[in-house]
């Protein structure tokens, strides 16, 4: 990305993401999925990748949340960009629906969560160095999004 607000925010290394370089193409991004699971959430996957062209998102969603525009693209790279085929996330159209709405402002609680979240999680496994797993349990102790997310599904 080229402009006002960029920067390298990573370095080039095999162990750290980056943002804006080489990013996957969908057939990299989904590799780690058989041809069923490719299939069944083609258009999940689709979402991501618009989600992954959108470059400002990131920066209006750090605004409403006033959090670090840094952060949250970290954290967007992590969770639909690089960080997808990395570490063979499965594409969640939860996780699509709540960006979408933040990116709009009209983001819920439940949403922040999930932001809060990824960007902890990220910062574990990206600038820490810690497995994703590890990161992922750490991350789901401070922010729970997905008991979150599926107490306000059964009620």
């Amino acid at each position: 990305m080229v402009g006002k607000f960029s920067t390298v925010l990573f370095d080039n290394s095999e162990e750290k993401l980056t943002q804006g370089r080489g990013q996957d193409s969908q057939a990299e991004r989904w590799k780690h999925l058989n041809q069923y699971e490719r299939k069944y959430l083609k258009e999940v996957m689709q979402a991501y990748d618009k989600i992954v062209q959108d470059t400002n998102d990131w920066l209006r969603i750090a605004n409403c949340y006033q959090l670090s525009a840094e952060e949250v693209q970290r954290a967007k790279d992590y969770a639909f960009g690089s960080g997808v085929s990395k570490n063979k996330f499965s594409p969640d159209e939860r996780m699509v629906e709540a960006w979408h709405r933040m990116a709009l402002g009209e983001g819920t609680n439940i949403d922040e969560v999930l932001l809060r979240h990824e960007i902890f999680e990220s910062n574990l496994v990206i600038n820490q160095g810690m497995n994703q797993k590890n990161a992922h349990d750490q991350a789901q102790a401070i922010y729970p999004w997905s008991i979150l997310i599926q107490q306000s599904k059964n009620q």
